[in-house]
């Protein structure tokens, strides 16, 4: 692959605490009351534990590509292609495993959930760095599409694109035998960058998955296409 921009490390510095809303979201709590010091306890502990960390890379589009990795319909259109691999590290991980085997069934579901949301709040801040790319260029850019992932239904084997084309050991990342990435709280995406891309309203939406009951569902408003 011919890059525009090399595989490159960016790391994130945020406050958890500010990303109540988003944890609630992933609380497997089913709504019981009398949780919020455990929340409060959860988002202390993820401030902690969490080390935010990434790589992305830039390179041209080509047809051997997109046949050889059965590229998404709406990534064949695209001049080049970003690829992303986001992670929170290990340490986080660790504790929920601890806490579970203590019995704090509480603590150690809520810090998971603290962990989904950093994750998540890792992987939009890459995303933002691409789109920086992108407007500066000129160029629209498809949502971001993951292996495996219901909303784009493409196989998990694929993840092997998007680590051929990163170094992801240097932040601490690999894939199993089966294609799923270590540490757990991990995630990948390739977006599609080019002039004549039909410009995506949100970068990572779950519009198009079957699993409607999904408690990890998100589809804004206007959610790309």
């Amino acid at each position: 692959m011919k890059y525009v921009i090399e595989p490159k490390i960016v790391t994130f510095k945020f406050d958890l605490s500010l990303e109540r809303e988003r944890v609630s979201r992933y609380l497997k709590t089913g709504g019981q009351s009398g949780i919020k010091k455990y929340v409060d306890r959860g988002l202390e502990l993820g401030n902690q534990l969490v080390e935010s960390k990434a790589t992305y890379s830039i390179g041209e589009n080509n047809q051997s590509i997109i046949d050889k990795y059965n590229l998404p319909k709406p990534l064949h259109k695209p001049e080049y292609l970003a690829f992303g691999i986001s992670t929170i590290g290990i340490a986080l991980e660790e504790k929920v495993e601890e806490l579970m085997k203590k019995g704090n069934y509480a603590l150690s579901n809520i810090l998971d959930s603290v962990g989904s949301a950093a994750v998540n709040e890792t992987a939009d801040r890459l995303g933002e760095e691409v789109l920086g790319y992108s407007r500066d260029n000129d160029l629209n850019n498809t949502r971001a599409f993951s292996p495996g992932s219901g909303s784009s239904h493409w196989r998990i084997k694929n993840q092997q694109l998007i680590f051929d084309s990163l170094n992801p050991s240097e932040i601490g990342v690999r894939l199993s035998s089966s294609f799923t990435m270590i540490p757990r709280k991990s995630s990948s995406f390739v977006i599609g960058l080019g002039r004549e891309v039909q410009q995506a309203n949100d970068l990572f939406s779950c519009e198009g998955c079957t699993r409607e009951d999904c408690p990890y569902r998100d589809t804004p408003s206007r959610a790309a296409v």
